[in-house]
Protein backbone atom coordinates (compact mmCIF):
# COMPACT_ATOMS: atom_id res chain seq x y z
CA UNK A 1 0.00 0.00 0.00
CA UNK A 2 2.83 2.44 0.83
CA UNK A 3 4.48 1.86 -2.19
CA UNK A 4 1.26 2.32 -4.15
CA UNK A 5 1.18 5.60 -2.13
CA UNK A 6 4.53 6.80 -3.25
CA UNK A 7 3.75 6.32 -6.63
CA UNK A 8 0.29 8.78 -6.12
CA UNK A 9 2.01 11.25 -4.81
CA UNK A 10 5.04 11.04 -7.83
CA UNK A 11 2.43 11.51 -10.38
CA UNK A 12 0.46 14.42 -8.52
CA UNK A 13 3.92 16.26 -7.32
CA UNK A 14 5.42 15.88 -11.49
CA UNK A 15 2.07 16.55 -13.24
CA UNK A 16 1.31 19.58 -10.88
CA UNK A 17 4.60 21.13 -11.32
CA UNK A 18 4.40 21.32 -15.37
CA UNK A 19 3.71 24.92 -16.58
CA UNK A 20 3.60 26.51 -20.22
CA UNK A 21 6.35 28.88 -19.19
CA UNK A 22 9.41 29.66 -21.68
CA UNK A 23 11.80 27.80 -18.93
CA UNK A 24 10.92 24.69 -17.43
CA UNK A 25 13.20 24.73 -14.15
CA UNK A 26 15.43 27.30 -11.89
CA UNK A 27 18.50 27.69 -13.02
CA UNK A 28 22.14 29.04 -10.77
CA UNK A 29 21.85 32.40 -12.18
CA UNK A 30 19.55 35.01 -14.04
CA UNK A 31 22.07 34.79 -16.52
CA UNK A 32 21.41 31.47 -16.86
CA UNK A 33 17.96 32.01 -16.99
CA UNK A 34 17.84 34.79 -19.77
CA UNK A 35 20.28 32.51 -21.81
CA UNK A 36 17.68 29.98 -21.51
CA UNK A 37 14.93 31.97 -22.11
CA UNK A 38 16.09 33.16 -25.73
CA UNK A 39 17.65 30.57 -27.05
CA UNK A 40 14.64 28.57 -26.35
CA UNK A 41 12.83 31.22 -27.96
CA UNK A 42 15.32 30.92 -30.85
CA UNK A 43 15.08 27.44 -31.19
CA UNK A 44 10.92 27.23 -31.88
CA UNK A 45 11.32 29.71 -34.39
CA UNK A 46 8.02 32.18 -34.18
CA UNK A 47 6.37 35.13 -36.49
CA UNK A 48 7.94 38.51 -34.98
CA UNK A 49 4.66 40.93 -36.30
CA UNK A 50 4.66 40.53 -40.28
CA UNK A 51 8.45 38.59 -40.58
CA UNK A 52 8.70 34.78 -39.78
CA UNK A 53 11.53 32.84 -38.59
CA UNK A 54 12.58 29.84 -38.71
CA UNK A 55 14.55 28.18 -35.64
CA UNK A 56 17.77 29.08 -35.28
CA UNK A 57 21.18 28.41 -33.44
CA UNK A 58 21.77 29.65 -29.93
CA UNK A 59 23.57 32.34 -28.72
CA UNK A 60 26.30 32.12 -26.38
CA UNK A 61 26.86 34.56 -23.02
CA UNK A 62 29.13 37.10 -23.71
CA UNK A 63 30.61 39.01 -20.91
CA UNK A 64 31.40 42.47 -22.73
CA UNK A 65 28.21 42.66 -23.67
CA UNK A 66 26.82 42.10 -20.13
CA UNK A 67 29.13 44.63 -19.18
CA UNK A 68 27.99 47.29 -21.62
CA UNK A 69 24.22 46.58 -21.24
CA UNK A 70 24.80 46.68 -17.25
CA UNK A 71 26.18 50.18 -17.92
CA UNK A 72 23.64 51.34 -20.20
CA UNK A 73 20.57 50.39 -17.85
CA UNK A 74 22.53 51.82 -14.68
CA UNK A 75 23.02 54.92 -16.48
CA UNK A 76 19.32 54.85 -17.81
CA UNK A 77 17.92 54.48 -14.60
CA UNK A 78 20.44 57.18 -12.58
CA UNK A 79 19.84 59.81 -15.07
CA UNK A 80 16.01 59.33 -15.32
CA UNK A 81 15.50 58.32 -19.20
CA UNK A 82 14.42 55.67 -21.24
CA UNK A 83 16.39 55.15 -25.07
CA UNK A 84 18.75 53.35 -26.65
CA UNK A 85 21.03 56.89 -26.94
CA UNK A 86 22.35 58.14 -23.68
CA UNK A 87 21.33 62.26 -22.60
CA UNK A 88 24.86 62.60 -23.55
CA UNK A 89 24.61 61.31 -27.14
CA UNK A 90 26.22 57.60 -26.60
CA UNK A 91 25.11 54.98 -29.14
CA UNK A 92 25.11 51.33 -28.57
CA UNK A 93 27.72 50.52 -31.24
CA UNK A 94 30.09 53.18 -29.35
CA UNK A 95 29.38 51.23 -25.52
CA UNK A 96 29.77 48.07 -27.17
CA UNK A 97 32.88 48.77 -28.61
CA UNK A 98 34.25 50.76 -25.33
CA UNK A 99 34.13 46.91 -23.95
CA UNK A 100 36.25 45.30 -26.40
CA UNK A 101 33.82 43.81 -28.25
CA UNK A 102 34.94 44.52 -32.00
CA UNK A 103 31.11 43.67 -33.76
CA UNK A 104 29.99 42.90 -37.24
CA UNK A 105 27.00 43.66 -36.70
CA UNK A 106 24.59 43.89 -33.15
CA UNK A 107 21.09 44.84 -31.57
CA UNK A 108 19.92 45.92 -28.70
CA UNK A 109 16.73 45.13 -26.60
CA UNK A 110 16.04 47.82 -23.44
CA UNK A 111 13.05 47.27 -21.02
CA UNK A 112 12.31 49.28 -17.72
CA UNK A 113 9.55 48.30 -14.81
CA UNK A 114 8.05 50.15 -12.25
CA UNK A 115 6.21 49.05 -9.45
CA UNK A 116 7.12 45.71 -9.46
CA UNK A 117 10.71 43.72 -10.01
CA UNK A 118 9.84 41.69 -13.52
CA UNK A 119 11.63 38.09 -13.66
CA UNK A 120 13.95 37.53 -16.77
CA UNK A 121 10.86 35.24 -18.14
CA UNK A 122 8.57 38.37 -17.97
CA UNK A 123 11.05 40.35 -19.68
CA UNK A 124 11.73 37.97 -22.27
CA UNK A 125 7.97 37.70 -22.59
CA UNK A 126 7.59 41.04 -22.99
CA UNK A 127 10.77 41.46 -26.19
CA UNK A 128 9.42 38.42 -27.57
CA UNK A 129 5.87 40.37 -28.10
CA UNK A 130 6.91 42.97 -29.70
CA UNK A 131 7.90 42.44 -33.16
CA UNK A 132 11.06 44.75 -33.19
CA UNK A 133 12.51 43.43 -30.01
CA UNK A 134 11.65 39.26 -31.50
CA UNK A 135 13.10 40.26 -34.97
CA UNK A 136 16.70 41.04 -32.81
CA UNK A 137 16.28 37.48 -30.77
CA UNK A 138 15.52 35.65 -33.63
CA UNK A 139 18.36 37.43 -36.18
CA UNK A 140 20.47 34.40 -36.91
CA UNK A 141 23.43 35.88 -37.47
CA UNK A 142 23.88 36.97 -33.99
CA UNK A 143 26.50 34.75 -32.37
CA UNK A 144 26.27 36.40 -28.86
CA UNK A 145 24.20 37.79 -26.23
CA UNK A 146 24.67 39.68 -22.63
CA UNK A 147 21.80 41.20 -20.80
CA UNK A 148 22.42 43.82 -17.60
CA UNK A 149 20.28 44.88 -15.43
CA UNK A 150 20.18 47.86 -12.79
CA UNK A 151 17.07 49.07 -10.94
CA UNK A 152 14.44 47.57 -12.93
CA UNK A 153 16.21 48.95 -16.51
CA UNK A 154 17.50 46.20 -18.36
CA UNK A 155 19.65 46.06 -21.68
CA UNK A 156 19.99 43.28 -23.79
CA UNK A 157 22.86 43.11 -26.76
CA UNK A 158 23.31 40.62 -29.12
CA UNK A 159 26.37 40.64 -31.29
CA UNK A 160 28.35 38.42 -34.25
CA UNK A 161 32.09 39.23 -34.63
Amino acid sequence: MRKYLYFFLAIVFFSCNKTDSFIEEKSESVNEDFLKLVNKARSEGRKCGTQHFAPTSPVSWNSDLEKAAYLHSKDMFENKYFSHVSKNGVEPSTRILAQNYLFKSFAENIYAASGFSPTPEEIIIQWVNSPTHCANIMTPNFKDMGIGGYQNHWTQLFGSK
